[in-house]
């Protein structure tokens, strides 16, 4: 293959990213070193800031214990549905090119939902 073909689908190739890559936007989501509130009686774990922030009446804050993700997950617990439905659990991050970048380092990252100690930011 001569060096022009490869050059122009290369060429090709980066176009097709930037042009797609600007329409699709790279959703992250919540990772398992992450903390989160714990209903045992119900089986079901919250995000913190749905529990701290929108106090929603059906959740008894006294029975939650604190716990990461992981382990809520592999105690078979499940997700309440409002907080996943509210988007507690995902961020929309950056367009994939932008993403894309990111990860070669030709730009800086974006400030996530949740620290590397297992906070949220909210």
């Amino acid at each position: 293959m001569k060096l022009s073909n490869i050059l122009a689908m290369l060429i090709g190739l980066i176009l097709l990213v930037a042009l797609l890559g600007s329409n699709y936007t790279v959703p992250l989501t919540a990772p398992d070193y992450v903390f989160v509130y714990v209903d045992a009686e119900k089986n079901t774990y919250y995000a913190p800031s749905y529990v701290d922030i929108a106090k929603p009446p059906d959740v008894d804050v006294k029975k939650l214990e604190k716990m990461t993700l992981q382990e809520a997950r592999e105690k078979g617990l499940t997700a309440d549905e409002a907080s996943v439905e509210k988007g507690y659990f995902r961020q929309e991050y950056r367009p994939l090119s932008t993403y894309l970048l990111e990860k070669l380092g030709l730009a800086k990252p974006l400030p996530v939902r949740w620290n590397k100690d297992g906070a949220w930011n909210w």
